[in-house]
């Protein structure tokens, strides 16, 4: 039986650096946005909030074909966030 090896490869490490760095660029972007918000006296959500309401919902249906992301569809998410 083959046994998984523990120890990452390059490869492996630079696509794990990779995905951190869109990560940590996405959430940026995201927290400017919220930031702006709050600047113009609204009351944001917080940005998890904002991952597991809407974005999360989205990818799913992108990633695994879940759905359509029709306008009523995400004009529900974003009602739902900010309710």
């Amino acid at each position: 039986m083959a046994r998984a090896n523990p120890t990452p490869t390059t490869a492996s490490r630079q696509r794990l650096q990779a995905r951190d760095e869109l990560l940590a660029e996405r959430a940026r972007q995201m927290q400017a946005v919220l930031d702006r918000a709050r600047d113009r006296g609204e009351d944001p959500p917080d940005a998890l909030e904002v991952l597991d309401r809407l974005l999360a919902p989205i990818y799913i249906r992108v990633l695994f074909g879940a759905g359509p992301l029709t306008p009523d569809y995400l004009d529900g998410l974003v009602d739902r966030l900010l309710a």
